[in-house]
């Protein structure tokens, strides 16, 4: 079988007997994945991260179909409508904990971040209050996407490509299965009041939230000690709207549109899940695409972080610029959070969590602290180097940066916050 698709920003690759399809614009994925979801909405098997490890019952694997669509109304149900107006003061709680963790130990930059992001998901999903950096919950949780990132890499795993040699006893891959399905099983097994359903309806929200937000806030924090410009810009307009007694919510959203700009560019930077989760066709038969073949049962991935550094859609994409989703730039460029949080069916059901508690973080750590680079032994500063991990979900490299209260009267606003920003 040759190439049925030519080059471009529709790719096509055969990798073993499997035909792969790769979308890297838009208008690319919103033309096949949103407006043909009913046979691009499932998933491709994965042996080892389904069922060898266990993850066939979360979100992100599940099969397009009735247990998949319970699982996702389950989920818009509890972070959506009225449910959201309750999430924004426990956001808003854990945000005022993240400054004030960050003023008793900013060398803890990474724990702290991770302790934010999970601490109103865990309250939100099964009632339980975070006890600090080091929670239970929260190290099980970054373990298990730390692990669900390797073991859905595409192509890493040959008993994905090979399934009879699941079959195969004392192989290294069915050895490390083990290990991690008892990872797994830890995660969803500990609120054993909840039913079957709801455990990994839960388990989906706590593990994907937690790994994919707090990866965003370190890139933002990494951003900051390369843009100055940037940072005081952004801090000038905190001051203005907002005043300096107190700290920035998410009501302010809309008055802060700097702000917002610098949200929206730490999105595209670098997407946090590059290549997406992959989308299966289910037609029964061949498609038809801009007058070219998809074979059935094609495998498709959209390559987010393409379209986010297409220079036909953003200008300049190498260079990190929230001026490009201002008003009176050359042409407001395209809201990435049209691609990042996926497409179709398949589309990620805590977005309103998601763009809420990283929007939240930006603003108050702005309105708090300066964010620079370190010092090294010589004295001189040493920038975070910019580079991410390869895997399903992408975080940055280990940085140091200095984070430092913005003046005394920003240590006293961060001292005496409330519980809920008011």
């Amino acid at each position: 079988m040759g190439h049925p698709l030519p080059p471009g920003d529709v790719s096509y690759v055969k990798l073993l007997g499997q035909d792969i399809i790769l979308l890297s614009s838009y208008e690319a994925a919103a033309e096949l994945l949103d407006r043909k979801s009913a046979i691009y909405s499932s998933r491709p098997s994965q042996i080892m991260a389904g069922e060898l490890v266990g993850w066939e019952q979360g979100i992100g694997l599940l099969p397009y179909g009735e247990e998949m669509k319970r699982t996702r109304r389950l989920l818009y149900e509890a972070m959506n409508g009225k449910a959201m107006s309750d999430l924004y003061p426990l956001q808003e709680r854990e945000i005022i904990k993240f400054v004030q963790g960050l003023l008793r130990n900013p060398n803890q930059l990474k724990e702290h971040i991770h302790q934010m992001v999970g601490s109103s998901l865990i309250k939100l999903t099964y009632g339980y209050e975070v006890e600090g950096v080091n929670d239970p919950f929260i190290v099980l949780a970054n373990e298990a996407m730390a692990m669900f990132s390797v073991v859905t890499a595409p192509g890493a795993w040959i008993v994905d490509t090979l399934p009879f040699l699941k079959h195969i006893p004392w192989t290294s891959f069915k050895a490390k299965a083990k290990e991690w399905r008892a990872l797994l099983h830890a995660l969803v097994d500990r609120p054993m009041k909840f039913t079957r359903d709801r455990i990994w309806a839960g388990a989906s929200i706590l593990a994907a939230g937690t790994d994919t937000t707090a990866s965003v806030v370190a890139t933002f924090f990494a951003l900051m000690a390369l843009h100055p410009e940037v940072q005081k810009r952004a801090q000038t307009e905190i001051t203005q709207v907002i005043g300096d007694d107190r700290l920035p919510k998410y009501d302010d959203r809309s008055s802060l549109p700097y702000i917002e700009a610098v949200y929206r560019e730490v999105l595209r930077w670098h997407a946090v899940l590059p290549a997406g989760l992959p989308h299966l066709s289910v037609a029964t038969d061949d498609d038809e695409f801009r007058g070219m073949r998809i074979p059935k049962g094609s495998v498709v991935f959209a390559v987010v972080q393409n379209m986010h550094h297409d220079p036909q859609t953003y200008h300049e994409p190498h260079i990190f610029n929230p001026e490009r989703f201002l008003g009176y730039s050359r042409n407001v460029e395209r809201n990435p959070e049209s691609t990042i949080f996926g497409f179709g069916r398949r589309r990620c059901p805590g977005i309103n969590v998601a763009r809420s508690s990283v929007w939240l973080a930006i603003s108050c750590v702005l309105a708090t602290y300066d964010v620079g680079p370190a010092v090294g032994p010589d004295g001189k500063p040493t920038p975070p180097n910019m580079k991410f991990t390869n895997g399903t979900i992408s975080h940055i490299e280990p940085y140091e940066c200095n984070i430092t209260p913005r003046s005394a009267k920003a240590v006293s606003l961060i001292e005496e916050a409330p519980d809920v920003i008011v």
